[in-house]
Order: C-alpha cells, then sequence, then structure tokens
C-alpha cells in the first residue's frame, strides 16, 4: 500500500468519532419541554415529520489545526520494504450532529449527539452546559 494511501486510510479513521450511546450531558433533557431548547439552538439544519413528532437536527464542525495522526511510512532504502510507525501533524476536522426528537405534546423523546464533545461544544454551549 502506498504511503499516501495509507495516510488517507489514519486519517479517516481519525477523524471519525462517535459517541455510541447517548452521553448523560443531552440524555438529561428527555422529558422536557422543546420550547426553551429549540430557542437555544436556532434554527434546524434539517427537520423531518416521524410518527407522533418531528425529529430536528444540528451540525456543527471544529478543526483541529495540529491533531497528532499515526502513520505507517515503508521504507524501501535497504531493498527491503520496512513499516515505520510516524507521529506527523495534520489539520484535521471533527463533526458533530445533535437529534432531537419532540413528541406530538411538544416534549423531548430523544435527544442524541454524534461525535466528540470537542465537535459538539459549538452547539452544547448555546444550551449553557460545559
Amino acid at each position: 500500500m502506498s504511503r499516501v494511501a495509507v495516510l488517507l486510510v489514519v486519517l479517516a479513521a481519525a477523524g471519525c468519532v462517535t459517541t455510541g450511546s447517548t452521553p448523560p450531558d443531552v440524555g438529561n433533557f428527555k422529558g422536557q419541554a422543546s420550547q426553551p431548547i429549540l430557542a437555544k439552538l436556532g434554527p434546524p439544519e434539517s427537520r423531518d415529520s416521524v410518527a407522533g413528532g418531528t425529529v430536528y437536527r444540528w451540525r456543527s464542525a471544529v478543526r483541529q489545526e495540529s491533531a497528532a495522526v499515526q502513520i505507517t511510512v515503508v521504507d524501501y532504502s535497504s531493498g527491503r520494504p520496512m513499516a515505520n510507525q510516524e507521529t506527523v501533524f495534520r489539520p484535521q476536522t471533527e463533526t458533530c450532529t445533535l437529534s432531537l426528537t419532540v413528541d406530538a405534546a411538544g416534549r423531548v423523546s430523544d435527544f442524541t449527539r454524534d461525535g466528540s464533545r470537542q465537535a459538539c461544544a459549538p452547539l452544547l454551549d448555546r444550551l449553557g452546559m460545559p
């Protein structure tokens, strides 16, 4: 595999961070009235009707100027391939999606985040969360 291909695979894997399950920071909003949350977050990027409610989505992206990335470099100077691990610093963008599901009564039935806390910070800051 070429050096560029290895670097692209490593960068793609490093840029994708998901939470797996609902973190407590957004999970605590379940059952609350949706209007204050919607007002704080502002207009959503997308809005979809679902059975008995609506799903609102907001997205954010944070660029890290010097994220440490592990790459594998193959050296052929000895005539035989020698793989070496190196750490390089590259710009990297992390993304976040907040999804708020509101039932027909206007209550939050589900609120999830998909992304790292750092990538979600611009959105969570609007909610007054640390």
